[in-house]
């Protein structure tokens, strides 16, 4: 038997021409080749925070940018960095797609980012489990279960108008931009 293994394509994060030129620039002051160096620091509140600073470019760097670790660059992959009134800025380039199902009430919603590493099903009484941010859109929209694994978000909503469908789209696009590392609050003694 003949096995073929498929490489995942790898995401990198794009740079606009002006984050290029502040790196190259950043190196002719320096007097030796820079990388742009990106940190994803945890925050208390659990959120985290793209922190971007210059290092020296190493035999080991592939581009432009240096990655903290492996985890930082494929939560960043999808994004792009952009020079902004003089700072290099992150922006995630979120991708939600609603998707129908079979059943009228099951909303399906794909991302590009991961909603949840574990798999979650939640109903009304367990929303207090969930971000603020998450539990306040879920019971003002009526949503009467959701369920998150991976890159998927099954949500069960009676009756899903285009306006509710903005308003759980904006909140998702905030929940992503502000890199929370799970839907759950942290345990009190973490915060």
């Amino acid at each position: 038997m003949i096995r073929f293994f498929q490489k995942k394509k790898k995401q990198s994060p794009i740079w606009d021409k002006e984050t290029e030129n502040r790196i190259l620039s950043e190196s002719r002051k320096q007097g030796k080749e820079q990388v742009l160096f990106v940190r994803l620091v945890q925050k208390p509140n659990a959120r985290a925070e793209v922190q971007v600073s210059f290092l020296d470019r190493s035999e080991t760097d592939r581009s432009l940018i240096r990655f903290e670790d492996n985890n930082t660059e494929k939560t960043l992959g999808n994004g792009e960095f952009r020079f902004q009134e003089g700072n290099i800025l992150f922006y995630p380039n979120v991708d939600l797609e609603w998707k129908d199902t079979s059943k009228p009430n099951i909303h399906r919603l794909q991302s590009n980012y991961v909603f949840s590493k574990e798999e979650l099903y939640l109903e009304p009484k367990d929303y207090q489990k969930l971000l603020p941010i998450l539990r306040s859109c879920f019971l003002k929209e009526n949503v009467l279960s959701i369920y998150m694994k991976g890159s998927i978000c099954q949500l069960e909503i009676k009756d899903l108008t285009k306006e509710k469908e903005e308003r759980i789209s904006e909140m998702f696009l905030t929940y992503f931009s502000s890199f929370y590392f799970s839907p759950l609050k942290l345990p009190h003694h973490h915060q």
